[in-house]
Protein backbone atom coordinates (compact mmCIF):
# COMPACT_ATOMS: atom_id res chain seq x y z
CA UNK A 1 0.00 0.00 0.00
CA UNK A 2 1.13 3.46 -1.03
CA UNK A 3 0.69 6.73 0.74
CA UNK A 4 -2.38 7.87 -1.09
CA UNK A 5 -3.81 4.35 -0.41
CA UNK A 6 -3.34 4.59 3.32
CA UNK A 7 -4.83 7.51 3.35
CA UNK A 8 -8.11 6.68 1.74
CA UNK A 9 -8.44 3.95 3.85
CA UNK A 10 -8.23 6.15 6.41
CA UNK A 11 -11.38 8.12 5.24
CA UNK A 12 -13.30 5.32 4.68
CA UNK A 13 -12.65 4.01 8.05
CA UNK A 14 -13.60 7.76 9.30
CA UNK A 15 -16.99 7.22 7.27
CA UNK A 16 -17.67 3.18 8.44
CA UNK A 17 -17.24 4.94 11.71
CA UNK A 18 -20.19 7.22 11.26
CA UNK A 19 -22.16 4.47 9.72
CA UNK A 20 -21.62 2.15 12.86
CA UNK A 21 -22.18 5.12 15.59
CA UNK A 22 -25.45 6.11 13.83
CA UNK A 23 -26.27 2.07 13.74
CA UNK A 24 -25.68 2.16 17.33
CA UNK A 25 -22.72 0.18 17.90
CA UNK A 26 -19.77 2.18 19.71
CA UNK A 27 -17.34 -0.50 19.92
CA UNK A 28 -16.78 -1.65 15.93
CA UNK A 29 -16.91 2.00 15.56
CA UNK A 30 -13.80 2.01 17.62
CA UNK A 31 -12.04 -0.72 16.00
CA UNK A 32 -12.86 1.36 12.64
CA UNK A 33 -11.37 4.84 14.61
CA UNK A 34 -8.26 2.74 15.18
CA UNK A 35 -7.80 1.72 11.72
CA UNK A 36 -8.58 5.34 10.56
CA UNK A 37 -5.56 6.77 13.05
CA UNK A 38 -3.50 3.38 12.32
CA UNK A 39 -3.84 4.38 8.43
CA UNK A 40 -3.22 7.89 8.52
CA UNK A 41 -0.26 7.06 10.93
CA UNK A 42 1.19 4.80 7.75
CA UNK A 43 0.45 7.49 5.50
CA UNK A 44 2.76 9.85 7.55
CA UNK A 45 5.68 7.09 8.10
CA UNK A 46 5.84 6.47 4.55
CA UNK A 47 6.36 10.33 4.16
CA UNK A 48 9.19 10.76 6.64
CA UNK A 49 10.59 7.51 7.20
CA UNK A 50 9.64 6.03 4.13
CA UNK A 51 8.46 2.56 6.28
CA UNK A 52 5.01 2.17 7.56
CA UNK A 53 5.93 0.20 10.64
CA UNK A 54 8.91 -0.07 13.17
CA UNK A 55 12.22 -1.90 12.41
CA UNK A 56 12.38 -4.70 14.42
CA UNK A 57 14.15 -3.93 17.97
CA UNK A 58 11.79 -0.53 17.89
CA UNK A 59 9.31 -0.07 19.22
CA UNK A 60 5.77 1.68 17.62
CA UNK A 61 6.04 4.76 20.56
CA UNK A 62 9.65 5.69 19.06
CA UNK A 63 8.96 4.95 15.51
CA UNK A 64 5.92 7.44 15.75
CA UNK A 65 7.73 10.31 17.77
CA UNK A 66 10.79 10.14 15.35
CA UNK A 67 8.14 9.74 12.70
CA UNK A 68 6.36 13.16 14.21
CA UNK A 69 10.11 14.82 14.21
CA UNK A 70 10.95 14.42 11.03
CA UNK A 71 7.91 15.83 10.25
CA UNK A 72 8.70 18.87 11.85
CA UNK A 73 7.28 18.98 14.97
CA UNK A 74 9.58 19.50 18.55
CA UNK A 75 10.94 17.25 21.31
CA UNK A 76 7.96 17.91 23.71
CA UNK A 77 5.50 18.45 21.16
CA UNK A 78 6.35 14.83 19.07
CA UNK A 79 6.72 13.35 22.73
CA UNK A 80 2.98 14.45 23.74
CA UNK A 81 1.22 13.57 20.17
CA UNK A 82 3.27 10.05 20.59
CA UNK A 83 1.93 9.78 23.70
CA UNK A 84 -2.00 10.69 22.34
CA UNK A 85 -1.02 7.75 19.48
CA UNK A 86 -0.31 4.79 22.31
CA UNK A 87 -3.53 6.19 24.17
CA UNK A 88 -5.72 5.80 20.92
CA UNK A 89 -4.17 2.71 20.43
CA UNK A 90 -5.03 1.25 23.68
CA UNK A 91 -8.34 2.59 24.12
CA UNK A 92 -10.01 2.03 20.77
CA UNK A 93 -8.18 -1.29 20.06
CA UNK A 94 -7.25 -2.73 22.97
CA UNK A 95 -9.54 -2.28 25.77
CA UNK A 96 -12.69 -1.65 23.67
CA UNK A 97 -12.56 -4.14 21.27
CA UNK A 98 -10.55 -7.19 22.25
CA UNK A 99 -10.94 -6.23 25.95
CA UNK A 100 -7.15 -6.27 26.62
CA UNK A 101 -4.56 -3.79 27.86
CA UNK A 102 -1.61 -2.88 25.06
CA UNK A 103 1.10 -1.62 27.30
CA UNK A 104 4.71 -0.63 26.16
CA UNK A 105 7.68 -2.87 27.77
CA UNK A 106 10.50 -1.22 29.59
CA UNK A 107 13.89 -0.45 28.09
CA UNK A 108 16.26 -2.75 28.98
CA UNK A 109 19.40 -2.10 30.99
CA UNK A 110 21.42 -1.24 28.03
CA UNK A 111 19.05 1.56 27.06
CA UNK A 112 17.05 -0.51 24.63
CA UNK A 113 13.30 -0.20 24.44
CA UNK A 114 12.01 -3.46 24.32
CA UNK A 115 8.87 -3.04 22.23
CA UNK A 116 5.51 -3.44 23.23
CA UNK A 117 2.75 -6.18 24.38
CA UNK A 118 -0.35 -7.67 24.83
CA UNK A 119 -1.70 -8.54 28.68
Amino acid sequence: MGYGEHLRSARYYLEEVRKLLERGDPYEAAEKAWAAVKHATMALTMTTLNETAPPKGVSWRAFVKNTLINAGLGEEEASRWTSYYIDVRSKLHGDCFYGLTYEERSIDHYGIELGSTWN
